[in-house]
């Protein structure tokens, strides 16, 4: 079986979505099947709205099996406002052209010029499900929907809801099946029309296997680390909570804690001022550390050498950080947001606050520094949930039995 996946970013990026799209190709490799992945050159997620961050120049690569090809995103002039018209008057354009959807008019070249697959893996930003939508319907193939979908929480959407504003919804509803990554974000497709019985809840992985060699020391040795470190890593951007994590820790650094707080991950510009600010705070500033970028060793080094993981964040669908920080065997810190109230069980393997409660966000990282026995034993849970049934093998079996079933009509499946 062919099969294409398609992503906005992919291989040798590392994110959450684009991670779950390639260990999806790589499974499918592994099971006999010719495995593509189509996305853009964007490394950075500004080089998708503008010519100020990183992009790979690399067209395509062949790594592990996988044929990936890049097409390049196009920055024309006064492209806020290009997208602003296109919004309104091409098909699908509400939400297929809303920032920060890129101008990639060499995608649909690239797709026609492929071999006809039998599945198309549409992952992500709303023009890349749309363009496996186009395909789907003209080739044949069957389509599998992932939208990654940031919709903040249960009962108080976020604004990324636009997302959903033109022909989402009816991709969904007419896709052979839509993954969902929590019970949230089925709940929230079966609002749309998309019947229950095409819905798979699947969630995310880590490779227990990527963590053998994590070494703590090393983590906290590379970053001149002592005593406890809570460790937030993410891009850090005001919906990611990094504003409201640094006004925590004031509050955490005025109870008279000790404590550092690393903030790893390329920071976004409207996190920037929180850190420069936090950066004049002598009361603060020595308990932060901020990392930029780092490469997958130093992610697994540095959540091996943190005794609190947090994710303050109201824009993260599911937050493979935490099931790598339980991997490790460390305590969480989630909102009640995206995946996370379906994920950590709250006093049991993590604890939740409320996007923007900053009393309660200090009060949880503070019963955690104050209480080693239980870290351990919130990790110790988290560990076991993680290898119970959140591993790449277990998710993407999950997956491949669906599309099994979906199409052959049997559950032995491809």
């Amino acid at each position: 079986m062919r099969i294409l996946h398609l992503i906005h970013r992919t291989w040798p990026y590392h994110g959450g979505a684009e991670r779950y799209v390639l260990e999806h190709a790589l499974a499918g490799v592994r099971r006999g099947h010719e495995s593509v992945i189509c996305s853009t050159d964007a490394w950075d997620m500004s080089w998708l709205v503008s010519r100020e961050g990183r992009h790979l120049r690399s067209a395509g690569d062949t790594w592990q099996g996988i044929d990936i090809y890049r097409t390049g995103v196009v920055h024309p002039p006064l492209q806020n406002l290009a997208r602003a018209v296109l919004r309104r008057v091409l098909p699908c354009g509400k939400d297929r052209f809303y920032y920060p959807n890129p101008f990639v008019p060499g995608l649909r070249k690239l797709l026609g010029s492929l071999p006809d697959f039998d599945l198309i893996h549409a992952n992500g930003m709303p023009f890349m499900l749309y363009n496996g939508y186009y395909q789907s319907r003209h080739t044949g193939a069957a389509l599998v929907s992932v939208p990654h979908a940031n919709a903040g929480e249960k009962f108080r959407r976020a604004d990324a809801l636009s997302y959903f504003a033109g022909c989402q919804p009816k991709i969904l509803r007419e896709s052979t099946f839509t993954v969902a990554q929590s019970p949230f974000e089925e709940e929230l497709f079966k609002e749309m029309g998309v019947p229950g019985e095409r819905v798979l809840v699947l969630g995310s992985g880590v490779d227990p296997e990527e963590f053998s060699c994590a070494d703590p020391e090393r983590g906290r040795a590379s970053l001149g680390l002592d005593g406890p470190v809570i460790l937030c890593l993410t891009a850090h951007s005001d919906d990611r909570g990094t504003g409201n994590l640094i006004k925590a820790c004031r509050q955490l650094a005025a109870s008279g804690r000790e404590f550092t707080l690393v903030l790893a991950g390329p920071v976004m510009p409207d996190a920037e001022a929180f850190i420069e600010e936090a950066a004049g705070e002598d009361n603060l500033s020595r308990r932060i550390v901020v990392t930029g970028p780092v490469s997958q060793m130093e992610r697994i080094d540095l959540i091996a050498a943190a005794d609190i993981v947090v994710l303050p964040s109201r824009l993260d669908c599911f937050g493979i950080i935490l099931l790598e920080g339980w991997l490790c065997g460390k305590p969480v810190i989630g909102c009640w947001s995206g995946a996370m109230p379906d994920l950590i069980e709250d006093g049991i393997d993590g604890l939740l606050a409320s996007w923007g409660d900053i009393p309660a966000l200090s009060r949880n990282m503070g019963v955690l520094l104050d209480r080693p026995d239980l870290r351990m034993s919130m990790g110790d849970a988290g560990r076991r949930k993680v290898l119970a049934g959140y591993t790449w093998e277990k998710v993407t079996e999950r997956f491949y039995r669906r599309v099994g079933e979906v199409l052959t009509g049997g559950g032995g499946g491809p």
